[in-house]
């Protein structure tokens, strides 16, 4: 049983000031509720007992927020590079508190009850067919589901195949043998400088290498939302007003 999730919370939610001027964009709320808030509920559907938050911008804010709200074991981690590194070094600077398995999630995704349910398993991408108005990495999936390549943003790398194509969500679940490998990996990465990448970038390597094979869990394009901006903001309270 996966029993601990690490959350990645460290940027600046530049896009969504004046709301981020003093908290992260988690905190943001959606309908009277901070979006991390939601994933939090998903969580403890799942059994998660521990938490490890890794922090950046208004970190005390966050701590804080978390700390009343209880719920789970808190560890708390600091990026103090957050504002100028990528979440590569996010997720780095966690690692000596990871303990596989575990669930790897981005604090800025609105969720619906359930959505999280295929990462009870081990060795999941959560994922959801690709469209014109997303961006983001992408995945190729074979007959049953198994991840065969990832390209990062493919919006970019290849806009002609996005209907081929599945968005990755966010939301992983590593088993031990894969986070080991991935751990080598990642720390190679970040001793060669490689501190502007996405943590995605790093699994893609490996996937598309075929060191560690992971399944695409659809998902669907509802019960989630990336809030990036205020626009996605306001696209989301409109969609969860109108229901």
């Amino acid at each position: 049983m996966i029993t601990q999730a690490v959350l990645l919370a460290a940027g600046t939610g530049t896009r969504l000031m004046p709301l981020t001027a003093d908290r992260p964009k988690c905190m943001v709320e959606v309908a009277g509720r901070a979006i991390v808030d939601t994933l939090l509920d998903a969580l403890s559907e799942l059994g998660i007992e521990e938490i490890v938050v890794v922090t950046g911008y208004r970190a005390d804010a966050l701590e804080s927020y978390l700390r009343e709200r209880g719920g789970f074991r808190w560890r708390f981690i600091h990026n103090d590079r957050y504002a100028t590194t990528n979440n590569i070094l996010s997720l780095q600077v966690a690692n000596t508190a990871i303990k596989a398995p575990f669930l790897l999630v981005e604090s800025d995704i609105y969720l619906s009850p359930g959505v999280l349910s295929p990462l009870a398993e081990e060795d999941q991408i959560l994922v959801a067919p690709y469209t014109s108005e997303m961006d983001g990495t992408g995945i190729t999936m074979g007959a049953e589901g198994q991840a065969e390549e990832m390209v990062i943003r493919a919006h970019l790398a290849r806009p002609d195949t996005l209907g081929e194509m599945h968005k990755t969500v966010n939301f992983y679940s590593f088993s031990e043998a894969t986070w080991a490998l991935y751990r080598e990996a990642l720390d190679r990465w970040v001793a060669e400088g490689r501190l502007d990448q996405y943590y995605e970038a790093v699994l893609a390597e490996l996937i598309n290498d075929g060191t560690v094979r992971m399944q695409g869990a659809d998902v669907g394009p509802s019960g989630w939302a990336e809030v990036d901006d205020v626009q996605d903001l306001q696209r989301l309270e409109n969609k969860l007003a109108t229901g």
